[in-house]
């Protein structure tokens, strides 16, 4: 009855737990963001500029970086008001090119040796049939799953450094889900033969439900790897909101979607409670989180993988095996 209830308010969430007015200042806090140039990203990187931190955002398109960096500039986030000592910083990449990840580290490296908190926030969403990365992946479990991963093993250093001095519990990694993992695979979540769906039918919502399932998992092994470091490895559903994520949907599937759908600032501020609720403590390591800031649960099979099957760290193997070399 519990996952009924929160299936219900996954859909029709309650209102905030944790919103902008609740954050300190952040000035000298230096944050990581990907997909932070459009929909819940681009309000969060919002939140956080506002609130005086300096932001790494990861993006493949410096024009539209600028751009969107000036309309950040110009708009200011809610409770907040300027003058800003704010900073934006453009970390050049391609999730769907896995070669493009290293160099980009290196960049980010001479910049800053430390980082306060991580959000994989970047995602593809049923894009059109047979959409590949640069490194021959089915396109979402490619940028969403693999690219993050890839990502994420450089940035681990980093976060583990920022540990030692912060706060207990204030330095987190937030993998952003959805609930589409309640239509992953059964029962794992994860087409474990065939991932890329090569020589298995599936809808393309299929597939982007697995890659949500994915980040999950990785979540999950994360807070395994890092739990005597001091970081925090979170997942979350940021909500049901409007979002270039449709772009490739069928128009009326379009139509559809926005009536069950919010504003980009809500999913931030879903993010934003993973990213900075005193609530989360070490005992919630590798938690999941629901709209609009709320403890919640993964499909039950998923969860029953996690811990008797040990799914997590069977993906987590896999792709170190499959991308050594990046």
């Amino acid at each position: 009855m519990s996952l009924i209830w929160q299936a219900i308010t996954e859909v029709y969430p309650p209102g905030p737990t944790l919103t902008e007015k609740d954050l300190p200042d952040l000035t000298g806090k230096k944050y990581f963001v990907t997909g932070g140039t459009a929909g819940i990203g681009l309000e969060l990187v919002r939140i956080l500029f506002w609130k005086n931190a300096t932001v790494y955002v990861a993006a493949r398109d410096a024009d539209l970086f600028r751009e969107v960096s000036e309309r950040i500039m110009d708009a200011p986030a809610k409770f907040t008001k300027a003058p800003t000592l704010g900073r934006l910083e453009l970390v050049l990449l391609d999730l769907a090119d896995l070669t493009t990840i290293k160099p980009a580290v290196e960049e980010l490296l001479s910049k800053t040796k430390t980082l306060d908190s991580v959000w994989y926030n970047a995602g593809v969403m049923e894009p059109p049939e047979g959409s590949k990365t640069v490194q021959r992946y089915e396109l979402q479990w490619g940028v969403n799953v693999v690219g993050h991963y890839v990502l994420n093993r450089y940035l681990t250093p980093l976060v583990i450094e920022s540990a030692k001095t912060a706060t207990a519990n204030s330095v987190r990694v937030v993998w952003v889900a959805s609930d589409a993992n309640n239509f992953s695979p059964s029962p794992d979540g994860i087409n474990w033969d065939d991932p890329n769906y090569e020589h298995t039918e599936g809808s393309q919502f299929l597939k982007y439900a697995q890659s949500k399932t994915g980040d999950i998992l990785l979540a999950t092994e994360m807070a395994e790897q890092v739990k005597d470091s001091g970081v925090l490895s979170l997942s979350l559903n940021p909500g049901h909101l409007k979002s270039q994520l449709f772009r490739s949907m069928p128009p009326w599937r379009q139509k559809l979607s926005s009536i069950f759908s919010f504003e980009p600032r809500l999913g931030a501020l879903t993010e934003l409670f993973a990213g900075f609720s005193p609530q989360i403590t070490a005992e919630n390591n590798g938690a999941y989180f629901v709209p609009w800031g709320r403890f919640g649960s993964p499909r039950g099979s998923i969860v029953e993988g996690i811990k008797k099957r040990q799914t997590a760290t069977r993906l987590w193997g896999t792709l170190e095996n499959e991308t050594r070399m990046y």
